[in-house]
């Protein structure tokens, strides 16, 4: 088994155990991830794949380990504990955390790297799938027009700033449509 796969199945035992993202968030979300870089780096050939892998399996940490705070900065911390664990040099670390960093595409943070603006996309396509919304609406932490007013936000935020590519935001767009409208029925 190849360092990705033992990360891969350290993230997976880490969700199963610590109980802090929902049960489907590594079957629907993670890999809903890796499906979607996995079908950009076939586009985007010139992409360090390895890169790219590792940001889909890190990218979540600070949610997978429950840790408060900022979502990238925590993650990009928890990044670097296991990519040491498993003895990446620190050009390949800064990568991975520079990725997680702008994944989220805030404010002025946006990834400047094909690796980062694959991964950003990758995540973002992730939600169309899946049930992603759906599962979200069940976590029950908002009430109706709460929830509505956020998935609209998100679902511009994902289509318009975190997919980086033309192509790929064409690969979604009936299904952003669809959910679109959905939410949007009086």
């Amino acid at each position: 088994m190849n360092k990705i796969e033992q990360i891969k199945h350290k993230i997976e035992k880490e969700g199963k155990e610590l109980k802090q993202v929902p049960e489907w968030f590594f079957d629907k979300h993670l890999l809903g991830v890796e499906k979607f870089a996995r079908k950009l780096l076939e586009q985007l050939p010139e992409a360090n794949e390895e890169i790219v892998l590792l940001g889909v399996w890190l990218h979540d940490l600070q949610r997978i380990r429950g840790i408060e705070g900022d979502h990238a900065e925590i993650g990009a911390i928890e990044a670097e504990k296991v990519l040491k664990e498993y003895g990446y040099d620190a050009t390949t670390i800064k990568s991975i955390k520079d990725m997680i960093l702008t994944h989220q595409c805030n404010s002025d943070l946006m990834p400047k790297t094909i690796e980062g603006k694959i991964l950003a996309s990758a995540d973002a396509m992730s939600h169309y799938i899946n049930d992603f919304y759906i599962n979200v609406a069940l976590l029950g932490q908002q009430n109706t027009e709460e929830y509505k007013k956020w998935v609209l936000e998100k679902l511009d935020r994902d289509y318009n700033r975190k997919i980086h590519f033309d192509f790929a935001k064409e690969m979604i767009k009936e299904k952003h449509d669809a959910i679109e409208k959905f939410i949007t029925i009086d």
